[in-house]
C-alpha cells in the first residue's frame, strides 16, 4: 500500500455513528465513503474500547478498497455540547496604524481571557463579526491608516474539552494525525444546497474558506510555543 501523506480524508462522527471519506482533489468529490453504527456516544467510556475496534476496523476496510494507508485526515463533529458565544475585546492606541499585528494581539487576548474563564470549552472556530474603529462600524477588515480606538466582536465556536480530548485519543490510538476538527453544527450553516448536508462535505466546505470572517487557526510546530503562539492566517487570503 502506499502512504497518503495529503489530507484527503474526512472523518465525521455523531452520537451514532462515524464516517470516513475520501476526496478526490482532482474533482472536488467525495469517493469510497462508509460508515457504521457505535453502540453509544463517545462520552460512555466503557465503549471507548468497542468503538475504537469498530473504527480500527473500517479503517482497515477502506484502506484496502483504496490501497492506500490513512495516516492523517480531518474531523467533523455533531455534537449537542455545541456553543456559540459572543465576545468583544477593545484596546486604545495614540494614532496607531491599524494593520494585522493589532487584530492578531487582540484575538490572541480574547481567547486568553476566554480560556481561562471557560475551562470545559474548547475554542474550534473563531470568526470576526464586526470591526468598530474609532465608533465607526466595519463588517469587514477596515482601510484606516491611523486610528485611536478598536473593539472587536468575535464569536467563539466551542465543544466541549472532554468529547475533543476523547476524540483526540481515538485518533491516536488508531496512529492518524489529526489536522483539523470542526463542528459540524457550524459548518452546515455554510452549504448551499441540503442535499449536501453531510459531515464531511461541511467540514471540506468550511476549510476551504466557505466563511470568510472565520479566522483560520494554524498550530505552530514548534516544541516551544504555548498555547496562544497560534498563527492567525486571516490575511494571507
Amino acid at each position: 500500500m502506499n502512504n497518503s501523506n495529503n489530507t484527503n480524508f474526512y472523518f465525521g462522527i455523531t452520537d451514532d455513528k462515524i464516517y470516513i471519506c475520501f476526496l478526490d482533489y482532482e474533482t472536488n468529490e467525495f469517493k469510497k465513503c462508509l460508515n457504521f453504527d457505535i453502540p453509544d456516544n463517545l462520552s460512555n467510556n466503557l465503549n471507548f474500547k468497542i468503538i475504537l475496534n469498530l473504527l480500527k476496523e473500517n479503517i482497515r476496510i477502506l484502506e484496502k478498497k483504496l490501497d492506500l494507508f490513512i495516516n492523517n485526515g480531518n474531523i467533523s463533529i455533531q455534537s449537542k455540547s455545541y456553543q456559540s458565544i459572543l465576545f468583544s475585546i477593545k484596546d486604545i492606541f495614540d494614532d496607531r496604524e491599524l494593520d494585522k499585528e493589532v487584530i492578531i494581539k487582540l484575538i490572541r487576548g480574547a481567547m486568553q481571557q476566554f480560556n481561562n474563564c471557560e475551562k470545559n470549552l474548547t475554542i474550534l472556530h473563531v470568526i470576526i463579526n464586526k470591526y468598530i474603529v474609532d465608533n465607526k462600524v466595519y463588517n469587514s477588515f477596515p482601510d484606516c491608516k491611523k486610528f485611536k480606538k478598536i473593539i472587536l466582536e468575535l464569536e467563539f465556536v466551542c465543544l466541549n474539552k472532554n468529547l475533543i480530548n476523547k476524540v483526540k485519543n481515538l485518533f491516536n490510538e488508531c496512529k492518524i494525525d489529526i489536522k483539523k476538527i470542526v463542528s459540524h453544527n457550524y459548518a452546515k450553516k455554510f452549504l448551499n444546497n441540503v442535499e449536501d448536508d453531510t459531515l464531511c462535505f461541511a467540514a471540506y466546505k468550511i476549510l476551504s474558506g466557505a466563511n470568510q470572517s472565520e479566522v483560520i487557526l494554524t498550530e505552530n510546530t514548534s516544541k516551544k510555543q504555548s498555547l496562544f503562539n497560534k498563527i492567525f492566517n486571516f490575511f494571507d487570503s
